[in-house]
């Protein structure tokens, strides 16, 4: 990490040092002279994580031959009097009132839709519901191919051997090895169901369950801890909420100034006509040139996120699918 920054800042140095050769030119194309100072303008427009790309002598060829290359073929396209083209013309049009209108909208979301750290308190405190964490269990589990042998392994436990080392010994789930066939918390919904049928029936630290079959072999599971339900901390989830409640605010704040620009205007529309075009349109068999129905311009906020999905471990074993035992889903 550290000889990342100081290449980073080697290279912003090596941009600083290049812009000593202002008036210098760095290539002449036919007639078309970039001097140091334009090609360091271009140069500033990378982005700051893509600029160690051309810190090097060879990245910074690599780049000017992109510029080369970038004024040729303008060159080619004023030759060809592309900006006159009446296609060009009114896709230049179109592009340039989209750009305009996200700028308005933009300043105007912008300065609507403030949202303050007690804001997002208040969010949370009303919808706190919402961030409430289902149980969750931790279970140590011991692996086998068949019923006879998870049978044996059964006898052994209840003549006192130590679970854990039986699960070392005997358990086809390679990370028994190491873990002792410990699976970690879990809530419902993301073991594979036999197992957590079974294993969400125990109630008491230390209690073992019966045989349980699964798609991977046979497994007797002993309950090694329990969560009971617990809210996500705010600070997990301040910042969800805040791209929610900015999603919220936005869409009121853009309906709100579309409705006041609509009472404002002066809008009269000829009913009359529109009825005739539709009628002429629903004459033919497709309207090829219909544009789709408008949609809503904010997407929908995501689901809050699982706080447990940081602690949740996996058991891969080697079954007949690339999955992990037991099963999250």
């Amino acid at each position: 990490m550290k000889n990342a920054v100081v290449c980073l800042c080697l290279a912003l140095c090596l941009f600083a040092c290049d812009k000593k050769d202002d008036g210098k030119v760095l290539v002449t194309i036919n007639n078309d002279k970039v001097t140091m100072t334009e090609f360091n303008k271009e140069l500033d427009k990378i982005p700051m994580n893509m600029k160690m790309m051309v810190a090097s002598e060879s990245g910074k060829k690599a780049y000017l031959d992109r510029l080369i290359i970038k004024r040729l073929l303008l060159a080619e396209a004023q030759k060809a009097s592309i900006e006159k083209d009446k296609e060009f013309e009114n896709k230049l049009a179109e592009i340039r009132e989209q750009l305009i209108i996200e700028s308005l909208l933009k300043k105007k979301l912008a300065a609507g839709a403030n949202i303050t750290d007690d804001d997002l308190q208040k969010q949370y405190d009303k919808n706190k519901e919402k961030f409430l964490k289902d149980r969750e269990i931790n279970t140590r589990h011991i692996l086998v191919k068949s019923d006879e042998e998870a049978r044996q392994v059964k006898e052994k436990l209840q003549a006192g051997e130590d679970f854990t080392d039986l699960a070392k010994r005997y358990s086809i789930d390679p990370n028994a090895k190491v873990t002792g066939g410990e699976v970690g918390f879990h809530p419902k919904g993301t073991l594979l169901p036999e197992y957590e049928a079974a294993a969400f029936k125990l109630t008491k630290v230390g209690q073992m369950s019966g045989i349980v079959k699964t798609q991977f072999g046979y497994h007797i599971i002993r309950l090694e801890g329990i969560k009971p339900p617990t809210y996500v901390p705010f600070a997990e989830v301040k910042d969800f909420i805040k791209q929610q409640l900015m999603q919220e605010r936005q869409k009121e704040v853009l309906d709100k100034y579309i409705e006041e620009l609509k009472k404002n205007a002066k809008i009269t529309i000829n009913e009359e006509l529109l009825k005739e075009k539709a009628a002429a349109g629903s004459a033919t068999p497709e309207a090829k040139d219909a544009k789709p129905e408008a949609k809503d311009v904010k997407p929908e906020a995501k689901d809050a996120p699982s706080a447990s999905s940081a602690e949740t471990k996996t058991t891969p074993v080697t079954p007949p699918k690339k999955e992990t035992v037991p099963q999250t889903k």
